[in-house]
């Protein structure tokens, strides 16, 4: 099997029948004409060795995250965002479809600008292209929208849009629940003291006999238990409609802050990423995730972003545990083995426990990822809304044979 057209076949694939995301992150579907990742040259400077440290530059070069303001407080309201609208890296955020999108979703989390010609970077795996460790505007990291989105694109030139249009009719979404957000259009607020979580939205439409989501305070979303503390990894769930998800949500942003009107969920988390497929889910880790947005309008936040780093070895665990529901042939180990390698060769960045760095003579052996979003504001979560765990689908492999 071509490499290609194998990850293609099968990150498209979940396009295809559905991809979920809980917790905030989708490691998805897009289209693109495929320049990203063959570009000889990167969205700003940066020519290797100590010329790209952000340290050495000036304090504008960076797309850094916003840091905590000195002072100021929040207000006492309460907001429950659901996305909805996701961004891949394939469009810009007018929809328009560009293969360059990539490089202005993101953070920097490296403190470097590289390109191609950088030195100062980890060691790529071996039979990767040096066209891997190309960064975005100032510096963004964002080795999935750069690198894995144009395959999909060669597959499935409309996967973007299916995913927004499953979001739309109430597939999935993604919940950020928030305090002390001030949501004021236009506003410039800098507060300290803010608080909020992460969870995951499952099927609203299953849920209500088919019906879609008003996208309105009367929605009430169903949570998805398997990333809540009340469903224990490979236990019981023993969440009930008396549970408090919010004190139960796994991914807390305690110490939260606006910047200037920004959203920022503060310190990087560790995200918990739940997929969805042929009805078995599979979790994976995003390391040092940073989430922020701005305000739109009162009910309504926009330039969401999402940007971390998956380690490779546990995106590929994860993938192999539902390549069967794809397509049988994926469950040779030699297909697979095809698929495992090209998204290997897609690391661009050291990932160790929760810290993220990019060491010279390092084996690079995590994938940068960098997602935009828009949401809008729906009613608060309760113990009601929390939805059945998710059975497990059979296993197409167990009667296909491995080699």
């Amino acid at each position: 099997m071509k490499l290609s057209h194998g990850l293609g076949l099968a990150l498209a694939g979940m396009c295809s029948v559905g991809l979920f995301v809980g917790a905030g992150l989708s490691t998805g579907c897009g289209s693109s004409s495929g320049g990203g990742s063959s570009s000889g040259g990167s969205g700003s400077g940066g020519s290797g060795g100590g010329n790209d440290l952000c340290s050495s530059l000036p304090a504008t070069a960076c797309a850094e995250p916003p840091k905590a303001p000195s002072g100021g407080t929040g207000t006492m309201a309460k907001h429950n965002y659901a996305l909805h609208k996701l961004y891949m890296g394939d469009t810009d955020r007018m929809g328009v479809t560009n293969p360059d999108a990539w490089k202005s979703f993101g953070y920097d989390l490296d403190g470097k600008i590289t390109t191609q010609a950088s030195t100062d970077v980890c060691t790529l795996v071996a039979g990767a292209s040096k066209s891997v460790q190309i960064d975005g505007n100032g510096g963004i990291d964002n080795s999935f929208g750069a690198n894995i989105m144009p395959i999909i694109g060669t597959l499935d030139s409309t996967a973007s849009q299916t995913v927004n249009n499953t979001i739309e009719n109430g597939a999935f979404t993604v919940l950020s629940y928030v305090v002390g957000f001030d949501d004021s259009a236009g506003n410039m607020t800098n507060a300290t003291g803010l608080s909020g979580v992460l969870l995951a939205g499952g099927n609203y439409s299953a849920a209500n006999d088919g019906g879609m989501p008003s996208w309105d305070m009367n929605t009430h979303w169903p949570i998805r238990p398997e990333l809540l503390k009340c469903f224990p990894s490979g236990g019981t769930d023993s969440c009930t409609s008396s549970t408090d998800p919010i004190a139960q949500a796994d991914v807390q942003f305690n110490s939260a802050f606006q910047n200037k009107g920004t959203f920022v969920n503060g310190s990087p988390s560790l995200l918990s990423l739940s997929l969805t497929i042929g009805g078995n889910t599979i979790t994976l880790n995003v390391h040092s995730a940073i989430v922020s947005f701005d305000p739109l309008m009162p009910g309504a936040v926009t330039n969401g972003t999402i940007a971390g780093v998956i380690n490779t070895e546990e995106l590929i665990a994860g993938l192999k545990q539902i390549a069967g529901h794809i397509s049988t042939s994926l469950c040779s180990g030699s297909a697979f083995q095809s698929i495992a390698s090209q998204i290997e060769q897609t690391s661009d960045i050291v990932v160790s426990g929760d810290t993220v760095s990019n060491t010279t003579g390092t084996m690079c052996n995590g994938i940068s990822v960098g997602l935009g979003f828009d949401s809008t504001e729906i009613a608060l979560p309760t113990g009601a809304d929390i939805a059945p765990m998710t059975q497990p689908g059979p296993d197409p492999c167990a009667d296909a044979g491995s080699d």
